[in-house]
Protein backbone atom coordinates (compact mmCIF):
# COMPACT_ATOMS: atom_id res chain seq x y z
CA UNK A 1 0.00 0.00 0.00
CA UNK A 2 2.77 2.71 0.68
CA UNK A 3 4.51 1.73 -2.43
CA UNK A 4 1.25 2.22 -4.64
CA UNK A 5 1.07 5.32 -2.42
CA UNK A 6 4.41 6.53 -3.29
CA UNK A 7 3.88 5.53 -7.03
CA UNK A 8 0.74 8.08 -7.09
CA UNK A 9 2.60 10.72 -5.85
CA UNK A 10 5.18 9.78 -8.50
CA UNK A 11 2.09 10.26 -11.40
CA UNK A 12 1.02 13.74 -9.95
CA UNK A 13 4.53 14.78 -10.16
CA UNK A 14 4.10 14.03 -13.49
CA UNK A 15 1.42 15.26 -14.09
CA UNK A 16 2.59 18.69 -13.07
CA UNK A 17 5.41 18.07 -15.37
CA UNK A 18 3.54 17.25 -18.65
CA UNK A 19 0.52 20.12 -18.05
CA UNK A 20 2.92 22.71 -16.84
CA UNK A 21 6.42 22.48 -16.42
CA UNK A 22 6.98 21.30 -19.91
CA UNK A 23 4.96 23.76 -21.47
CA UNK A 24 6.54 26.53 -19.74
CA UNK A 25 9.99 25.43 -21.15
CA UNK A 26 8.36 25.36 -24.34
CA UNK A 27 6.69 28.91 -24.23
CA UNK A 28 10.03 30.70 -22.77
CA UNK A 29 11.45 28.57 -26.12
CA UNK A 30 9.10 30.55 -28.30
CA UNK A 31 9.35 33.65 -26.66
CA UNK A 32 13.03 33.86 -27.10
CA UNK A 33 12.80 32.91 -30.84
CA UNK A 34 9.95 35.91 -31.10
CA UNK A 35 12.13 38.33 -29.14
CA UNK A 36 15.13 37.39 -31.41
CA UNK A 37 12.51 38.09 -34.45
CA UNK A 38 11.41 34.75 -35.34
CA UNK A 39 7.57 34.67 -35.04
CA UNK A 40 6.83 31.34 -36.18
CA UNK A 41 7.05 29.72 -32.98
CA UNK A 42 4.07 32.16 -32.28
CA UNK A 43 2.10 31.59 -35.46
CA UNK A 44 2.12 27.97 -34.49
CA UNK A 45 0.35 28.54 -31.65
CA UNK A 46 3.72 27.71 -29.28
CA UNK A 47 3.54 31.22 -27.70
CA UNK A 48 1.11 29.21 -25.35
CA UNK A 49 0.86 28.05 -21.51
CA UNK A 50 -1.67 25.73 -22.95
CA UNK A 51 -0.07 22.04 -22.77
CA UNK A 52 -2.06 20.56 -25.74
CA UNK A 53 0.05 23.13 -28.02
CA UNK A 54 3.03 21.70 -27.09
CA UNK A 55 2.64 17.84 -26.62
CA UNK A 56 1.67 15.09 -28.08
CA UNK A 57 -0.34 12.04 -27.19
CA UNK A 58 3.07 9.38 -27.29
CA UNK A 59 5.14 12.00 -25.85
CA UNK A 60 2.41 12.41 -22.90
CA UNK A 61 2.01 8.72 -22.18
CA UNK A 62 5.69 7.95 -22.44
CA UNK A 63 6.26 10.23 -19.91
CA UNK A 64 4.03 9.59 -17.67
CA UNK A 65 4.90 6.01 -17.65
CA UNK A 66 8.61 6.00 -17.55
CA UNK A 67 9.48 9.90 -16.43
CA UNK A 68 11.19 10.74 -19.57
CA UNK A 69 9.63 11.89 -22.79
CA UNK A 70 8.99 14.42 -25.17
CA UNK A 71 7.54 17.83 -26.49
CA UNK A 72 6.26 18.60 -29.89
CA UNK A 73 9.01 19.95 -32.27
CA UNK A 74 9.55 23.73 -32.32
CA UNK A 75 10.23 25.04 -35.95
CA UNK A 76 11.98 28.12 -36.63
CA UNK A 77 12.51 30.17 -39.70
CA UNK A 78 16.27 30.95 -39.62
CA UNK A 79 15.87 33.61 -42.48
CA UNK A 80 14.01 36.01 -39.64
CA UNK A 81 16.99 36.04 -37.45
CA UNK A 82 19.46 38.76 -37.57
CA UNK A 83 22.60 36.60 -36.31
CA UNK A 84 22.41 33.15 -36.97
CA UNK A 85 24.61 31.43 -34.89
CA UNK A 86 23.88 33.90 -32.08
CA UNK A 87 20.45 33.41 -32.15
CA UNK A 88 19.84 29.82 -32.33
CA UNK A 89 22.61 29.40 -30.00
CA UNK A 90 20.48 31.87 -27.51
CA UNK A 91 16.88 29.90 -28.70
CA UNK A 92 18.74 26.16 -28.00
CA UNK A 93 19.74 27.58 -24.43
CA UNK A 94 16.61 28.91 -23.57
CA UNK A 95 14.38 25.62 -22.76
CA UNK A 96 17.38 24.39 -20.52
CA UNK A 97 18.28 26.81 -18.70
CA UNK A 98 13.83 27.00 -18.06
CA UNK A 99 14.13 23.74 -17.02
CA UNK A 100 17.09 24.55 -14.14
CA UNK A 101 15.75 27.51 -12.95
CA UNK A 102 11.85 25.73 -12.44
CA UNK A 103 14.54 23.07 -10.71
CA UNK A 104 16.08 25.76 -8.77
CA UNK A 105 12.39 27.20 -7.44
CA UNK A 106 11.06 24.17 -6.92
CA UNK A 107 13.81 22.18 -4.62
CA UNK A 108 13.58 25.74 -2.35
CA UNK A 109 9.77 26.23 -2.53
CA UNK A 110 9.16 22.50 -1.42
CA UNK A 111 11.53 23.17 1.09
CA UNK A 112 9.63 25.85 2.27
CA UNK A 113 6.59 24.83 2.53
CA UNK A 114 7.93 21.60 4.41
CA UNK A 115 9.43 23.75 7.12
CA UNK A 116 5.97 25.45 7.31
CA UNK A 117 4.95 22.30 9.02
CA UNK A 118 7.89 19.34 9.48
CA UNK A 119 5.34 16.70 10.59
CA UNK A 120 2.10 17.73 8.40
CA UNK A 121 1.41 14.56 6.17
CA UNK A 122 -0.40 16.85 3.62
CA UNK A 123 2.78 19.13 3.59
CA UNK A 124 4.82 16.10 3.51
CA UNK A 125 3.05 14.72 0.26
CA UNK A 126 3.39 18.01 -1.61
CA UNK A 127 7.17 18.04 -0.78
CA UNK A 128 8.15 14.76 -2.16
CA UNK A 129 5.64 16.00 -5.42
CA UNK A 130 7.58 19.16 -6.04
CA UNK A 131 10.89 17.56 -5.38
CA UNK A 132 10.22 14.98 -7.33
CA UNK A 133 9.01 17.44 -10.08
CA UNK A 134 11.90 19.52 -9.93
CA UNK A 135 14.27 16.68 -10.00
CA UNK A 136 12.70 15.90 -13.47
CA UNK A 137 13.03 19.16 -14.44
CA UNK A 138 17.27 19.31 -13.88
CA UNK A 139 16.72 15.82 -15.94
CA UNK A 140 14.88 17.49 -18.51
CA UNK A 141 17.61 20.39 -18.24
CA UNK A 142 20.46 18.00 -18.81
CA UNK A 143 18.89 15.77 -21.83
CA UNK A 144 18.15 18.71 -23.69
CA UNK A 145 21.62 19.45 -23.55
CA UNK A 146 23.07 15.99 -25.10
CA UNK A 147 24.44 17.15 -28.67
CA UNK A 148 22.36 14.48 -30.06
CA UNK A 149 19.93 15.29 -33.16
CA UNK A 150 17.03 17.18 -33.00
CA UNK A 151 17.85 18.27 -28.74
CA UNK A 152 18.89 21.77 -28.28
CA UNK A 153 22.27 20.72 -27.14
CA UNK A 154 22.75 19.67 -30.89
CA UNK A 155 21.73 22.72 -32.19
CA UNK A 156 24.42 24.75 -30.53
CA UNK A 157 26.49 22.17 -31.20
CA UNK A 158 25.92 22.56 -34.99
CA UNK A 159 26.51 25.96 -35.13
CA UNK A 160 30.10 26.13 -33.94
CA UNK A 161 30.95 23.05 -36.26
CA UNK A 162 33.14 22.60 -39.11
CA UNK A 163 31.84 22.78 -42.30
CA UNK A 164 32.79 19.01 -43.44
CA UNK A 165 30.64 17.96 -40.64
CA UNK A 166 27.80 20.29 -41.78
CA UNK A 167 28.16 18.87 -45.40
CA UNK A 168 27.92 14.97 -43.90
CA UNK A 169 25.27 15.46 -41.80
CA UNK A 170 22.87 17.01 -44.46
CA UNK A 171 24.00 14.40 -46.73
CA UNK A 172 22.21 11.60 -44.48
CA UNK A 173 20.23 13.20 -42.76
CA UNK A 174 17.35 10.83 -42.91
CA UNK A 175 19.63 7.99 -41.47
CA UNK A 176 21.03 9.88 -38.70
CA UNK A 177 17.24 11.47 -37.18
CA UNK A 178 16.95 7.68 -37.13
CA UNK A 179 19.52 6.76 -35.26
CA UNK A 180 19.28 9.13 -32.97
CA UNK A 181 16.00 8.42 -32.04
CA UNK A 182 17.16 4.99 -31.33
CA UNK A 183 20.39 6.28 -29.25
CA UNK A 184 17.66 8.55 -27.13
CA UNK A 185 15.67 5.28 -26.25
CA UNK A 186 18.43 3.28 -25.58
CA UNK A 187 19.90 5.81 -23.21
CA UNK A 188 16.42 5.78 -21.43
CA UNK A 189 15.96 2.48 -21.05
CA UNK A 190 19.37 2.12 -19.92
CA UNK A 191 19.16 3.96 -17.46
CA UNK A 192 15.44 2.73 -16.28
CA UNK A 193 16.10 -0.73 -16.66
CA UNK A 194 18.54 -0.54 -14.94
CA UNK A 195 17.69 1.59 -11.91
CA UNK A 196 21.11 4.12 -12.80
CA UNK A 197 23.35 1.70 -12.35
CA UNK A 198 24.60 1.60 -16.02
CA UNK A 199 23.69 4.99 -17.18
CA UNK A 200 24.54 7.85 -19.39
CA UNK A 201 22.57 10.57 -17.71
CA UNK A 202 23.16 9.97 -13.85
CA UNK A 203 26.88 11.32 -13.88
CA UNK A 204 25.78 14.18 -15.86
CA UNK A 205 22.01 14.68 -13.53
CA UNK A 206 24.68 14.69 -10.34
CA UNK A 207 27.24 16.79 -12.07
CA UNK A 208 24.43 19.18 -12.61
CA UNK A 209 23.09 19.03 -9.47
CA UNK A 210 26.55 19.31 -7.99
CA UNK A 211 26.74 22.92 -9.74
CA UNK A 212 23.23 24.41 -8.70
CA UNK A 213 23.69 22.40 -4.94
CA UNK A 214 27.02 24.90 -4.76
CA UNK A 215 25.22 27.92 -6.47
CA UNK A 216 21.42 27.84 -4.46
CA UNK A 217 20.49 27.48 -1.27
CA UNK A 218 19.28 24.24 -1.17
CA UNK A 219 20.52 23.27 2.30
CA UNK A 220 18.89 26.13 4.03
CA UNK A 221 17.52 25.65 7.19
CA UNK A 222 13.82 26.14 5.45
CA UNK A 223 12.18 25.38 9.29
CA UNK A 224 14.83 28.21 10.71
CA UNK A 225 13.99 30.60 8.25
CA UNK A 226 9.89 30.14 8.31
CA UNK A 227 9.96 30.55 12.34
CA UNK A 228 12.20 33.32 11.92
CA UNK A 229 9.99 35.52 9.42
CA UNK A 230 6.68 34.15 11.18
CA UNK A 231 8.26 35.75 14.50
CA UNK A 232 9.07 38.79 12.48
CA UNK A 233 5.57 39.36 11.11
CA UNK A 234 3.46 38.04 13.50
CA UNK A 235 5.34 38.01 17.15
CA UNK A 236 5.44 34.69 17.87
CA UNK A 237 7.29 31.17 16.85
CA UNK A 238 5.97 28.43 15.00
CA UNK A 239 6.60 25.98 17.59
Amino acid sequence: MEKLFRFLLVLISRGILVTALMPAACYVKAWTAKALGDDTPQRQGRLSLDFRKHTDFYGILITMILGFGWSREMNNDVSKLKNMKRDITLISIAAPAAYFIMYVLLYNLSGFIFGLAPTSFMLACIYRILRKAGFSCLCFGVIALLPIPPLDGFQIFYQFSWPKFRRWYFSRYQKIMLWSRYILLGIFFLDDITDGEYSVLTPLIFMWSWIWDHLVFFNVNWLEVTEKIIKTVFGYRLI
